[in-house]
């Protein structure tokens, strides 16, 4: 069988986007045939490894089997002017002033290069996997940030949001940050989980593999070292509520 792996909600934690991608090499190592990847979003703007995730995903994006598409958090950064100096414009946003000193932190710890590589990212994925067109965005088809997929909904919540989109047979979204696999008359809706913003407490670095011909979806968990983000957090001199965060979930 032949697999996509679907990562979503990195936010920045490289630790756990690490262990995720070692994992998936496992699998390979075991037989598993993964031949593509897809990114949902919130790349950065959290935690404190951001040049670290980006320059992991040029990497992968060296194979053309690897699509990436922006989240709520990246669009912060890729709204930023590219012209433009320093981070005046993230005090007017309408965030947590946790959010916002995380956003400098990533916009300064990206620099020039990492911003364009921020803001050439698209905001919607769409791919043949199989016989299966699919539809990836980071919130919902019709409010790519700032929608909300709800985890545990009836069977007639997710067609109402496929029917947009009817004409695909699976949606990839991130932005519940639990996984969710709901199969309605229109086709599948799939969130991968979180693989580095922490939902809750007991958080794994959490992603999916969907079956390219039968769109089989299981989710895949994987500790990581969360003293090492505690740790970063502390020494960049970012504000507590991140950890809090870290162990705890919520933004």
């Amino acid at each position: 069988m032949v697999y996509a792996a679907v990562l979503a909600n990195i936010a920045g934690n490289f630790p756990a986007l690490a262990a995720a991608l070692e994992k998936l090499e496992r699998l390979k190592e075991e037989g598993y045939r993964v031949d593509r990847y897809y990114i949902l979003g919130n790349l950065v703007g959290l935690f404190p490894y951001p040049r670290e995730v980006v320059d992991t995903l040029r990497s992968l994006l060296k194979s053309n089997q690897v699509k990436v598409i922006r989240g709520e958090l990246d669009q912060f950064i890729a709204a930023s002017d590219p012209h433009g100096e320093g981070t005046d414009y993230i005090d007017r946003l309408d965030v947590e002033p946790h959010i916002k000193a995380s956003l400098k932190h990533t916009w300064e710890e990206l620099g020039h290069e990492g911003r364009e590589f921020i803001r050439d990212t698209q905001i919607y994925l769409v791919d043949r996997i199989g016989k299966n067109e699919i539809f990836g965005v980071y919130g919902s088809p019709l409010n790519p940030f700032g929608g909300r997929v709800l985890p545990e909904q009836p069977s007639s919540y997710y067609e109402a949001l496929m029917r947009p989109i009817k004409d695909y047979e699976m949606l990839l979204v991130a932005s519940p940050k639990y996984p969710v696999n709901a199969m309605t008359r229109y086709g599948r809706v799939i969130c991968p989980g979180s693989t580095g913003l922490p939902p809750g407490k007991a958080h794994r670095a959490t992603f999916a593999l969907v079956d390219t011909e039968t769109l089989h979806t299981k989710f895949i968990k994987v500790e990581y070292d969360k003293k090492l983000v505690e740790d970063r957090i502390k020494n960049e001199g970012l504000p507590e509520d991140l950890i809090r965060i870290l162990y705890h979930g919520r933004t």
